[in-house]
């Protein structure tokens, strides 16, 4: 499922779905309009998962090792779908890359990990394919950029940022997506060089001189 039919099955404002994402705290955003719309989705869902568990287990062996095997080659098609996909964005060129592979990055470390999170979340590819199509990845780089504290500039100097950012601009180009509001707003506000590669955590070395006895 992508975000826009995640959103309109929800019945979710792109607008207050971005605010929302943006919102740290365990209870910051319990007035959004996004928090409660999701809580019942997700409610729905589990409810329907659990009566799906319930009717596999009343039936027969032989039905549920027929419905396993249903599930079995539904999902083998769903990743064989996800990694023609994955070849279709590999092969599409940014228009603003420079000839040693490197686009200014517009999305901040926090956006980035969104993206990331709801990308994977679908299941239309492993992991270990979403590394590859980043640029054979390492999974610990991975990790330690998903794992860092929430900031928008932390794990700026992982390389997870800048490939990943360059994945979802060419799925969204592919796709023919839009850029939205933030989007823009970065664009404005970082100019051409976009965000900075490293994060600059405002730490400051101050050399104290003295003068000799």
């Amino acid at each position: 499922m992508t975000q826009s039919a995640f959103l309109k099955l929800c019945n979710i404002n792109s607008n207050w779905y971005d605010r929302f994402m943006n919102l740290k705290g365990s209870y910051t955003g319990c007035d959004n309009q996004t928090c409660e719309d999701a809580a019942i989705f997700f409610y729905r869902r589990e409810k329907q998962q659990e009566q799906e568990k319930t009717k596999i287990k009343a039936m027969k062996p032989k039905d549920r090792k027929r419905k396993t095997t249903e599930e079995k080659e539904q999902k083998s098609k769903k990743l064989k779908t996800g990694d023609e996909l994955l070849k279709k964005i590999e092969q599409v060129q940014l228009p603003d890359m420079d000839e040693q592979g490197n686009v200014p990055v517009y999305d901040d470390c926090d956006e980035i990990r969104k993206k990331i999170n709801y990308y994977l979340g679908e299941k239309t590819v492993t992991k270990a394919a979403f590394l590859r199509a980043l640029g054979d990845v390492n999974s610990n780089s991975l990790r330690s950029f998903m794992n860092l504290k929430r900031d928008v500039g932390s794990g700026a100097a992982n390389v997870v940022y800048r490939t990943t950012y360059i994945f979802f601009e060419k799925k969204r180009i592919l796709e023919d997506g839009k850029k939205n509001k933030k989007r823009l707003e970065n664009e404005v506000k970082q100019g051409r060089q976009g965000f900075a590669l490293r994060h600059d955590n405002g730490m400051r070395l101050v050399f104290i001189g003295y003068r000799g006895l």
